[in-house]
């Protein structure tokens, strides 16, 4: 089923494979659904705001999503491809290097899943669908990472760990 209002903000999703997988949700977004927290927003800011989780100090820097990843299990990789028993995050940045988005590779089909701010979580079966510097387009892939993926009990780990 495809999103005329989504393709009209990712232009190139008209002519890629991409499905929604979710409702539209204000509650929590891309970097809190990568690491496995739909119940709170994951952003930096620069002071503590009511509403806003970070779990470093630092501030919103490719180098502090790294970090935030990190904590999480997540070490930098090289490879986009699918691998069986890992779980894979993509993190895009605009123009100046700084973070705009992270997708997650799904387990098992190996197609990428975003939560696009605060609207709906699609899969998508490549990163470049969400690259680019239009509307909101997310810019280019920056940085790929992995962990072992242990199953739905490291999914709970995670986020028992984040609340």
């Amino acid at each position: 089923m495809s999103d005329p209002y989504l393709e009209s903000r990712f232009p190139k999703l008209q002519n890629g494979g991409y499905a929604i997988k979710s409702k539209r949700s204000p509650k929590y977004n891309c970097i809190a659904f990568a690491v496995g927290n739909e119940a709170r927003w994951w952003q930096w800011m620069p002071r503590k705001t009511k509403g806003y989780y970070w779990p470093i100090d630092w501030d919103n820097s490719l180098q502090s999503w790294t970090e935030v990843f990190r904590i999480h299990g997540y070490t930098p990789c090289d490879n986009r491809d699918f691998e069986s028993g890992v779980e894979k995050i993509a993190i895009y940045v605009d123009e100046d290097r700084v973070p705009t988005h992270v997708a997650k590779q799904d387990i098992p089909s190996g197609k990428w899943i975003s939560k696009l701010g605060k609207g709906k979580d699609i899969t998508h079966d490549t990163l470049d669908l969400l690259t680019g510097y239009d509307i909101d387009e997310y810019g280019k892939v920056e940085q790929v990472m992995m962990r072992p993926y242990l199953g739905e009990a490291e999914d709970e780990l995670t986020e028992k760990g984040a609340k």
